[in-house]
């Protein structure tokens, strides 16, 4: 039997049911295994293209209880945040940004845990604040989730308002952040023309790179519908302090994960 295969269907099925019940979770539950496996390009795009996949069935179940204000006042910020962090990437060592970024996570999230409130998260400066860092992490390591958790916990959304407010939030995120990482990493070296032809190349390539190993990506997908399908069919029937208590723990866990892969590539 294919033992990592299996190993990536479970993975992926869990955080595409957590995704799908909770607005959050995808990402961090799926992006180490899916780059260790895919490499860490393909694996960032297949992550990020499986993300817009399941912001979209979301939204369709949610879009009613989108705060369109809100989701806009994150994504601003975090869409102009993308280009300049996928640059700098470019030039600072990445694990000494995702120790950096990873830090200033878990510190935040145990202080909402703590109930310890912070002001600077109120209004329209802690919306730039949640969605500005989202866009870095999300540049960093496709990781967008923590910040906004944060940010909705803060304020204690209801949790169909938050899961479809977030929705409205990453999907345009993922698609700015995937095209931003494709044109950076892959446009850099690619001299020719801008022609329609490369320009599909290009797109194509995003999705399914040149000699991506397609058995993991099988089991990925077949882990996603299995994912998508648990979430739908759980989502009602979560309460409240749970939904809560997820997006904390999402936020914590992709804390520690950013911190952990930061040291690991210092060390």
């Amino acid at each position: 039997m294919d033992w990592l295969g299996v190993a990536v269907l479970l993975v992926v099925a869990v955080g595409a049911a957590c995704q799908v019940a909770s607005g959050l979770g995808f990402a961090l539950v799926c992006s180490p295994l899916l780059v260790l496996v895919l490499g860490h390009g393909p694996g960032v795009r297949v992550v990020l293209v499986m993300s817009i996949v399941l912001n979209l069935v979301v939204l369709a179940r949610s879009w009613r209880h989108v705060r369109l204000g809100d989701a806009l006042r994150l994504l601003v910020p975090a869409a102009l945040f993308v280009v300049p962090t996928a640059l700098l990437a470019q030039s600072v060592r990445t694990p000494l940004l995702s120790l950096l970024a990873g830090s200033v996570v878990v510190v935040a999230t145990a202080l909402v845990i703590a109930r310890r409130e912070l002001r600077w998260l109120d209004g329209t400066r802690g919306a730039v604040a949640a969605g500005a860092a989202s866009g870095v992490f999300n540049a960093i390591a496709a990781a967008s989730g923590p910040p906004v958790a944060i940010f909705a916990a803060q304020r204690r959304w209801e949790p169909r308002v938050m899961s479809a407010t977030l929705q409205a939030f990453s999907l345009p995120l993922n698609l700015v952040t995937l095209a931003v990482l494709v044109l950076v990493g892959d446009g850099a070296g690619g001299g020719g023309g801008g022609s329609a032809a490369s320009a599909t190349a290009v797109a194509a390539g995003a999705v399914a790179p040149a000699g991506l190993p397609l058995a993991p990506l099988a089991w990925a997908v077949a882990g996603l519908l299995a994912g998508a399908a648990a979430g739908v069919a759980l989502g009602h029937r979560v309460p409240a302090p749970v939904v809560r208590a997820v997006a904390l723990g999402v936020a914590l866990l992709g804390g520690a994960t950013l911190v952990t892969t930061g040291l690991t590539g210092l060390l």
